[in-house]
C-alpha cells in the first residue's frame, strides 16, 4: 500500500491530485470523517491493490452517485415548463411541467415577482436545512452601463463570510489571508451572491466567479472542483435539478441540453436555477471549493515568488516590495477585479511614482519603499470612481502597512 507523509501546506484535494485520485478516496483510504489533516500524518493513497485510479479512469465510491457524460434527459425530449407571470401585480410560480424528477425537484424554489413597470422586484424562496429560505428583494433590468441581459439580476447574498469561516479556515495556509479574502468578499459578495445582467452571463460567490469562457469561466472550476471533492454534496446542490459539470479535464457545465455560455445563459435566464446556486452558497462543500479556487486563481499567483514588475532595468518579485498585510491584500484584490497581468501594470505604474517620490533609484532599495504611498498612488492612478472607492476602502482598512522581515 503506498504511503504519503503531509507536508506543510498540504490540503486533501492537493494530495488527492498527486496521487490522481478523488479526495473522496482518500479519505476512504484513511477513514478520515472530515478535512483535516495535520503536518508529518501518513497517509494511505492507494486502496492496496497496486492500482492507483487516473484521470482517464476516474473510479467512485459505489455510495457516490455516477455522472454521465450526456445532459440531462427529460420526457418527450422536452425541458419541463415552469409556467409564466401574469402581466398586472404581484405573482408566483413554482415548477409544473413533466420533467421527472428534476421538475419535481425544482418546484421547492418559488419566485415572486412584482412588476414595478420598468422592472419587476423579485425573491426566490428555496429548500434550506431549516426548511425553507428566502432571498432579500432583487431586481431585474438594473440599472447599470453594464446591462446586457435585462431578465438578469444582481444579488449580494447572506452567506456571510463571518458566518462561514468555520467552515474552510483550515484550507488556509494562515490565517491572515482569511482576512484578504473576507476584505475582497465585502466588495464582491456573499457566498451565495449572485450577478446575470452583464457580459459575464452569470457569476456567482464571495469572489463573483464568472460564468463567460471569455472572462475565463472560473465558475465552471468552482463546480467541478465541488463535485471532485464531494460528489454526493455535488448532486445533491446541482445534479438532481439538471445542472451537470464534467468532472476531470477542462470543465464544462451543462443544463438542459445546453453547455458552456449557453448552459450558464440558461441559469441567467431562468430564476428557479438561479435560486438553485443561491442555496448551494449555504453549503459546505461549495463554500469549500470557492475558497479553494480563489487561492489557486487569485491569491497563489498573486503571491507567487515568480510574480514581478519591470523596474530600474530588471525585473523585481513583488514580494520584495510589497510584502506588509495591506500591500499583500492590495496585491491580491487587484488581481481579482483587474486580473493577474492588469494588476502588474497598475502597480508597476505606483511603485515607480512611490519610488520616484521617496528617492528610491535602485531595485535593492525597494524593500523599504512606504506601502502606503503605492496604495494611493494606484486611487490617484485609477480614472474610474469605483475602482478608486474599492482602494481606498484598503487604506482605510485595519491592514496594517508594517514592513515584516524574516
Amino acid at each position: 500500500m503506498a504511503t504519503y507523509t503531509v507536508q506543510p501546506k498540504d490540503t486533501l484535494y492537493s494530495i488527492a491530485k498527486k496521487f490522481n485520485i478523488s479526495v473522496d478516496q482518500l479519505k476512504q483510504f484513511n477513514n478520515l470523517y472530515d478535512n483535516n489533516i495535520s503536518i508529518g500524518q501518513t497517509l494511505n493513497v492507494s486502496s492496496g491493490g497496486g492500482y492507483t485510479p487516473s484521470y482517464s479512469d476516474p473510479v467512485y465510491p459505489s455510495n457516490n452517485p455516477v455522472y454521465p457524460n450526456t445532459d440531462p434527459v427529460y420526457p418527450n425530449n422536452s425541458t419541463p415548463n415552469y409556467g409564466s407571470y401574469s402581466s398586472g401585480g404581484g405573482s408566483s410560480y413554482s415548477g409544473s411541467g413533466s420533467g421527472g424528477s428534476t421538475a419535481s425537484s425544482i418546484s421547492s424554489f418559488v419566485v415572486r415577482k412584482d412588476n414595478k413597470g420598468s422592472y419587476n422586484s423579485i425573491v426566490i424562496s428555496y429548500p434550506s436545512s431549516y426548511g425553507t429560505d428566502s432571498t432579500g428583494t432583487m431586481r431585474d433590468n438594473y440599472p447599470s452601463p453594464n446591462l446586457v441581459n435585462p431578465r438578469g439580476v444582481s444579488y449580494f447574498g447572506k452567506s456571510t463570510f463571518d458566518s462561514q469561516r468555520y467552515q474552510f479556515e483550515d484550507l488556509l495556509p494562515k490565517p491572515f489571508y482569511a482576512d484578504v479574502l473576507h476584505f475582497i468578499g465585502k466588495n464582491e459578495g456573499c457566498f451565495d451572491a449572485v450577478n446575470s445582467y452583464d457580459k459575464a452571463i452569470f457569476s456567482f460567490g464571495f469572489i463573483q466567479f464568472t460564468g463567460a469562457s471569455a472572462s475565463g469561466s472560473i465558475l465552471s472550476k468552482v463546480l467541478q472542483r465541488m463535485k471532485q471533492n464531494n460528489s454526493d454534496a455535488f448532486y445533491n446542490s446541482f445534479g438532481k435539478f439538471g445542472v451537470d459539470v464534467s468532472g476531470y479535464g477542462a470543465p464544462v457545465v451543462s443544463v438542459r441540453g445546453a453547455s458552456g455560455d449557453a448552459a450558464f445563459t440558461t441559469v441567467a435566464n431562468d430564476l428557479q436555477l438561479t435560486g438553485v446556486f443561491i442555496a448551494a452558497g449555504f453549503e459546505r462543500e461549495m463554500i469549500r471549493a470557492q475558497i479553494q479556487i480563489a487561492q489557486e486563481e487569485y491569491m497563489n499567483k498573486a503571491l507567487s515568488d515568480a510574480t514581478g514588475i519591470g523596474i530600474f532595468g530588471q525585473q523585481v518579485p513583488l514580494n520584495r516590495i510589497l510584502f506588509s498585510e495591506g500591500g499583500i491584500a492590495l496585491r491580491v484584490d487587484l488581481a481579482v477585479n483587474r486580473g493577474l497581468s492588469g494588476s502588474l501594470a497598475v502597480l508597476q505604474k505606483a511603485v515607480t511614482q512611490a519610488a520616484s517620490s521617496q528617492g528610491i533609484y535602485s531595485a535593492s532599495g525597494l524593500g523599504s519603499i512606504d506601502e502606503r504611498s503605492v496604495v494611493q498612488a494606484v486611487i490617484n492612478n485609477d480614472v474610474e470612481q469605483w475602482k478608486k472607492d474599492r482602494t481606498q476602502k484598503l487604506l482605510n482598512s485595519s491592514f496594517s502597512f508594517d514592513k515584516y522581515y524574516g
